[in-house]
């Protein structure tokens, strides 16, 4: 689902394309839709983020299969 929303994304208006028409996504809109309260700081890396590494978080935090975080990060 996320590749999908990557293919329709639009970085110049950041928005997305889809079949009924442009949408925006805010922080808001994800706090509200996830039920995610944001504060804090934003997270920062000390070091880079290799590729397992992120596999490894994606597959952690998000649920995904270790197909689904690969074809990701490819």
């Amino acid at each position: 689902m996320l590749s999908a929303f990557c293919e329709r994304l639009q970085p110049e208006t950041t928005t997305f394309h889809l079949s009924f028409g442009e949408m925006t996504i805010t922080l808001n809109d994800v706090t509200s839709i996830l039920h995610i309260p944001i504060t804090g700081s934003m997270i920062s890396f000390s070091q880079p983020l290799w590729v397992d590494d992120a596999n490894a978080l994606l597959v952690e935090l998000l649920g995904t299969t270790d197909v689904e975080a690969s074809r990701e990060t490819e």
